[in-house]
């Protein structure tokens, strides 16, 4: 089976490879070998071709394969692809989120859900126009992907492994004290890629919302595993109510991940019905172990700036902001 990845050598695309470079699959990676350039070189049954699919080079792309994935976001790129590969593939598959949705203000959100508008720009539009101009060719011949969170060794955006971590470096952690019921949702990029590969080899086509895990987990729980997994003796969370969080400016999600507080109205960004996707064959590993993972590599293999978290000053500061509202 010829699978052809266009980009194919970051995160969740770098997983698939490695995953059906496994299952005997011959692997074609399309891509300007910007990131990760030694990604599978001279690995047999991988073959490397260079291209800006932005441009003229889509027209390197004149053989035919059994499936293609495209993780795109911009929609002129999509429809290049898509007219360039329409007749030279058998199945589609489209990786999109979960920010397709128009209403993410509660859940459960499912895949029957009014999406956004087409043309508008942002993420969440340009994600759908490219699931309009995928079906438009493809037809029942199309696998729609909406993920929720990614998360694992390799992410390369550190909104989950920023918990692990700062977990592991134990002291006073800052911890928004959310409600009881705040839930949290991630997939880890292992099984997701197993569960394409999986779709592949089945035969699984259709739209399903790809996120984790099976059963509905809180972020408090979510938390005090982090803690108990990972953290030295000497850790102490440290929680804070939204308010003070708010006061003190900290980016819901950015600096603390998971965090969303009822004021954004983005409940539904962690609450995606996911029982389609499970009745199709996605299973999760223990999350204990993408703690684990995610805690190993980003402690040994990580590199660059961190891109979500808070920074240490900063969270010294607002410590002492809640001990005097506190007081």
């Amino acid at each position: 089976m010829k699978v052809l990845l266009l980009g194919g050598t970051l995160f969740l695309g770098k997983h698939i490879a490695e995953q059906a470079l496994n299952k005997g699959m011959d692997i074609i990676l399309f891509n300007r070998g910007k990131t990760n350039p030694e990604f599978l070189k001279d690995v047999p049954g991988v073959t490397h071709i260079a291209g800006d699919r932005s441009t003229d080079d889509i027209e390197k792309l004149t053989d035919h394969w059994d499936v293609v994935i495209d993780p795109g976001t911009d929609p002129n790129d999509v429809e290049r692809s898509v007219n360039q590969l329409k007749d030279r593939c058998n199945t589609y598959i489209y990786i999109s989120s979960i920010n397709a949705y128009k209403h993410l203000n509660k859940g459960p959100v499912c895949e029957t859900d009014a999406l956004n508008e087409l043309d508008k720009g942002d993420y969440g539009s340009n994600k759908v126009t490219c699931e309009v101009i995928v079906n438009r060719e493809f037809y029942d011949n199309s696998l729609i992907v909406r993920p929720g969170l990614i998360v694992g060794p390799d992410d390369p955006t550190d909104r989950f492994t920023y918990w692990p971590w700062r977990m592991h470096q134990g002291g006073r952690i800052l911890v928004p004290n959310v409600s009881d019921n705040k839930k949290v949702q991630f997939i880890d990029v292992r099984d997701l890629a197993s569960w394409i590969i999986k779709a592949i080899e089945y035969g699984v086509k259709g739209t399903f919302n790809a996120t984790g895990p099976k059963e509905d987990f809180g972020f408090k729980d979510f938390i005090l595993t982090c803690k108990k997994l990972v953290s030295p003796a000497n850790t102490e969370l440290c929680w804070a109510e939204e308010s003070v969080l708010q006061e003190n400016q900290i980016q819901p999600w950015v600096e603390l991940p998971f965090w969303l507080p009822d004021s954004l109205n983005m409940n539904g960004m962690l609450d995606v019905n996911n029982e389609r996707a499970i009745e199709a064959g996605l299973s999760f590993r223990p999350m204990q172990e993408t703690v684990l993972d995610t805690l190993e590599w980003s402690l040994h293999e990580r590199n660059g700036d961190w891109k979500a978290g808070l920074e240490s000053e900063k969270e010294k500061r607002v410590l002492e902001a809640a001990e005097n509202n506190a007081g």
